[in-house]
């Protein structure tokens, strides 16, 4: 039998062409997907600012003081879980008036919805007037 010599030289080629496509690794990268659930933000809900005032001042006229040197601190509310009267007073020695003008406070933005806003007011501590900043508290 005679051999072709072009087949004898294909076939150890194929041959070697093959082994090596055998020995070569081929990677396929894959990529994971993980849904993530759709959220939908709630539409902006108006915030209701509910602001507590105190009522208007109690007429009050001051008895007579119990001896000179003394002067009448006025009544006025403070806030004490609820605005509370405190009932004006005589005091030994001087003491300015209470300020007429209070600070002009505009309230930030609401804490939570069920927050209300308490303005702040004068308060009289030991032998002055001190300002009570305004503040959220939750109802």
């Amino acid at each position: 039998m005679k051999v072709n010599q072009t087949s004898v030289r294909i076939v150890p080629l194929c041959l070697s062409v093959l082994m090596l496509g055998a020995c070569a690794t081929r990677t396929v990268e894959r990529q994971v997907v993980r849904e993530q659930p759709i959220v939908q933000q709630a539409p902006v809900q108006p915030v209701e600012r509910v602001v507590v005032m105190p009522a208007a001042p109690q007429e009050q006229i001051p008895p007579a003081p119990a001896a000179t040197g003394y002067t009448w601190v006025a009544g006025h509310y403070v806030w004490r879980d609820g605005w509370t009267w405190e009932r004006g007073h005589w005091v030994a020695g001087s003491v300015r008036p209470m300020p007429s003008s209070p600070y002009s406070e505009a309230p930030p933005q609401a804490p939570a919805a069920n927050a209300r806003w308490v303005p702040g007011y004068w308060d009289y501590v030991g032998n002055d007037w001190e300002w009570r900043k305004g503040h959220w508290e939750l109802r």
